[in-house]
């Protein structure tokens, strides 16, 4: 006897959105582990010996394929679909954890590195855009948002495992997770608008696959009959990528999108991140450097689930004003408070010099600069062009959009990875702040003027 459930439909929308958001504490996890893998392997008991060259090149090794990997992903979700794409990353996800795991020297940990790199960048494009096409409106902007909640999550745990074990048994753990979004996602259907939009190729599967899967995960408008359907929302064929370029509602998306991954990461998202540890020791000598990372993981987190909040009750462009004009005052604030004592001792060490202004609230004004950046980049620079890869492109090249515009964003984060230890090192701390604050300053006016609202709009209107 077949027994139907009463589920509501947020329930099964937020299930459909689980799979893919627990292998992303994966991608949090992959950002995270070098502070964790670094001082271990640095340690004089470690198994394994690294030089500095070889140091930053694990550091870095992660980065590297992200780029690659998040078009490659953009065009696995258009041929395999969605759900299908998810499941395959899970693979080298687990693969690289557990190569990093059984690394018996440096040429392992970077295979591992890699491969989970490789994976983050896969990642990008069919999550968001699987999320996008699952959730309801009113459901979408929340469930997106999810998205950085579940990096924020990823970094904290994996820092704190980092702090009472070692890194063989962390990446051991680590592997775990795509393991277990593996499981989840494959139990929930397919993008009911992709099944749609290859019905050509897919006739066979269009009566059983696509009923089915509009009927699994409410919220999704079910197709009209083909004689009402006069205005299909996607081509019958889909153009090529070279005939999406010459048109403006693909180019315009991806220029101004492009722009704001832009402003997001040379805000100094991940710099400041990383060099905010040496400030606070600086303000605090005695404070002890893993509880300096934690507490701001927790910070990091905390405003993650804020921003789920926020991107639900109001809209993208005002949350995005908001959090680059306050990011800007806040790393303004920040380089004001600090001064540099001097030249490094060697050329290519990063410059860890600085030192509070001498005031009487200087020793205050760091620490509050520091959580004010972190809760103001968190609740709009950080997660909304995540959020607003899979809204703001048509259907016609969703798939193409997302990919090329995270694409432009993992080159960014790494290109500011490189280039923020020479500019700490050549400008000093306080100007490159400074100019980390003009850039997000620029971006707020940028973003007011050219960021499109996508809040409460069908995928249809909001592009």
């Amino acid at each position: 006897m077949h027994i139907k459930l009463n589920v509501p439909p947020v329930f099964k929308q937020m299930f459909a959105a689980s799979g893919p958001l627990i292998v992303t504490l994966g991608s949090g996890m992959t950002v995270g582990f070098s502070a964790v893998l670094l001082p271990q392997l640095k340690d004089h008991q470690s198994t394994i010996k690294i030089s500095s060259h070889q140091e930053s090149w694990i550091a870095s090794m992660a980065a590297l394929p992200m780029a690659a990997g998040s078009v490659l992903g953009g065009v696995a979700m258009d041929r395999l679909g969605r759900k299908t794409t998810n499941l395959l990353i899970c693979v080298p996800f687990v693969l690289g954890w557990t190569a990093v795991s059984m690394a018996t020297g440096v040429t392992g940990v970077y295979a591992g590195r890699l491969l989970t790199g490789l994976s983050t960048g896969l990642l990008g494009p069919p999550t968001a855009v699987y999320i996008a096409e699952v959730t309801e409106q009113r459901y979408r902007g929340a469930a997106l948002a999810m998205i950085s909640f579940s990096v924020s999550a990823g970094i904290l745990v994996v820092h704190t495992m980092g702090t009472f074990l070692g890194w063989r048994l962390v990446s051991a753990l680590c592997s775990t997770v795509p393991f277990t979004g593996y499981a989840l996602i494959w139990f929930t259907p397919e993008s009911p608008v992709w099944l749609r939009e290859n019905e050509d190729r897919r006739r066979r599967v269009r009566q059983s696959s696509a009923v089915c899967s509009d009927h699994a995960i409410a919220g999704v408008p079910p197709r009209p009959p083909p004689e009402v359907d006069s205005q299909p929302p996607v081509p019958a064929v889909k153009p090529t990528a070279r005939q999406c370029f010459s048109r403006p509602s693909f180019l315009g998306p991806l220029v101004v999108l492009s722009t704001f991954f832009f402003v997001q990461q040379f805000s100094g998202v991940n710099a400041v991140a990383f060099y905010s540890v040496t400030l606070l020791k600086r303000v605090g000598p005695d404070l002890n450097e893993y509880h300096c990372t934690m507490a701001l993981d927790i910070i990091r987190l905390a405003v993650s689930v804020l921003a789920c909040g926020l991107t639900k009750r109001y809209g993208r462009r005002p949350l995005a004003v908001v959090s680059a004009v306050g990011t800007c005052a806040s790393l303004i604030c920040l380089a004001s408070s600090v001064r540099d004592a001097g030249a490094p001792a060697t050329a290519g060490s990063v410059a860890v010099h600085a030192v509070p202004a001498p005031a009487a609230t200087a020793s205050l004004t760091p620490v509050l600069s520091i959580v004010a950046y972190m809760v103001f980049v968190n609740i709009g620079l950080v997660p909304l062009p995540w959020i607003m890869s899979g809204e703001m492109f048509p259907g016609y090249c969703r798939e193409l959009g997302s990919g090329l515009s995270t694409c432009f964003g993992f080159v960014m984060f790494y290109v500011v990875i490189q280039i923020s230890p020479y500019l700490l090192t050549n400008i000093g701390t306080a100007m490159t702040f400074y100019i980390f604050g003009t850039v997000a300053g620029v971006g707020a006016i940028f973003l007011y003027l050219c960021l499109p609202e996508t809040k409460n709009k069908s995928m249809e209107d909001a592009t």
